[in-house]
């Protein structure tokens, strides 16, 4: 998909001018389709959303009203936009504009080029964009880590038909809207080919996922400062997004593994608050994400703190604050007792009776990393919005 604003990228498509809709220049345009013919007195869902709707307008040569009544027709159906060439008609109604205005639907004028130049151009544009989507089900089947080798190299391999001796993941995980980042990099790639032709780029998950074909031996660390010179140069602030980077893999079968560690490292860096961080990094994280994955490890933690926040609930107590505090300070009294301005013997009861509650009373070995994972899970489970 491209947005009607790209149009102004064609060079070959003169003219090219924006009478109304200016308000909808960001709407996606998922084809280019020719209008021949009177579209008042056809079936209008030959006409869809995402359509932008190219024409001469040859079949109303002459008649004003009829070009008022079609494309006022095909605007009400709630297409993407309108590409008109002045082959016949050098203005449109003035009912037209308004209704273009009043809905957004931006509608363009242009002269001289062929039509079917046109359409060609704005499909090839498309095509050429579709690099950032259309990888989903693939995506997701690596992620689960279900398949067998071979069935994994068969995904990879229509993400990847070329290869390259060894590979990294980046997972980029902006902190407000996905669509202007891939605008921005998709225009530095359009204009690098030599960086286009080492980057495939897919859209995933409110992420960003750039898998980079590598020659040699590349430092994760080095690798980090490149793809953050690579937003830099395509106008992007890294400050506006949290990169995960995998290590380096040569072997098609380990790309979810690849996957998976570009994009807990880029989710523990938002957790964390740092702008980007390494697979070998995520420490504790490594196995929380996967763990957050799991229904049943999921539904025991939230049954946990369930029952620790009814308990705070009828008691006026606060243990739930209390078991953030001390998972926080690293499991110390001392240090938990001074950020909550309590006495430690009053930290010690408290935590005696979240034990009670999770019933691990006669197991103290067990009850501080049953706790940190709690905690830590929940975290988890709060940002993503599944508590």
């Amino acid at each position: 998909m491209i947005r009607l604003k790209e149009l102004f990228r064609l060079e070959n498509l003169k003219r090219l001018r924006l009478i109304a809709g200016q308000d909808g220049l960001e709407r996606m345009v998922t084809a280019a389709v020719l209008l021949e013919y009177d579209s008042s007195r056809m079936e209008l869902p030959d006409f869809y959303r995402g359509d932008l709707v190219v024409t001469t307008l040859a079949y109303a040569r002459g008649d004003n009203q009829l070009v008022a009544n079609s494309l006022l027709a095909l605007m009400n159906q709630g297409i993407a936009g309108l590409l008109v060439k002045t082959a016949y008609f050098s203005e449109l109604p003035g009912s037209v504009v308004n209704m273009a205005n009043k809905l957004g639907t931006p509608l363009f004028l242009f002269d001289e080029t062929y039509i079917e130049e046109v359409i060609l151009e704005v499909t090839e544009l498309i095509r050429g964009k579709r690099h950032f989507a259309g990888y989903e089900q693939e995506l997701d089947a690596l992620m689960r880590g279900t398949l067998t080798a071979e069935q994994a190299k068969e995904k990879v391999q229509r993400i990847d038909p070329t290869g390259s001796k060894a590979y990294r993941l980046c997972a980029l995980y902006p902190r407000e809207r996905l669509g202007v980042m891939e605008d921005k990099l998709y225009a530095l790639l359009s204009d690098d080919e030599e960086l286009a032709l080492r980057c495939i780029c897919m859209e995933w998950r409110r992420m960003l996922i750039v898998l980079l074909h590598e020659d040699g031996q590349e430092d994760s660390a080095a690798v980090l400062t490149d793809i953050q010179a690579m937003m830099a140069r395509a106008g992007i602030n890294p400050a506006d997004l949290y990169l995960g980077v995998s290590g380096q893999m040569t072997d098609q079968a380990l790309f979810g593994t690849a996957l998976s560690e570009a994009v807990y490292a880029a989710k523990a860096a938002r957790m964390t608050g740092r702008d980007a961080m390494r697979a070998d990094e995520l420490g504790l994280y490594a196995y929380l994400f996967p763990m957050s994955e799991n229904a049943f490890v999921c539904g025991r933690c939230r049954r946990q703190l369930q029952r620790i926040r009814e308990y705070d609930m009828q008691n006026h107590t606060s243990l739930e604050q209390t078991a953030r505090v001390y998972v926080e300070n690293r499991m110390e009294i001392a240090a938990t007792a001074k950020a909550l301005f309590q006495h430690p013997n009053t930290v010690r009861y408290r935590l005696t009776k979240i034990q009670k509650l999770m019933g691990l009373e006669d197991d103290d070995a067990l009850f501080a990393p049953m706790l940190s994972l709690m905690i830590n899970l929940s975290r988890i489970l709060e940002e993503e919005g599944r508590s």
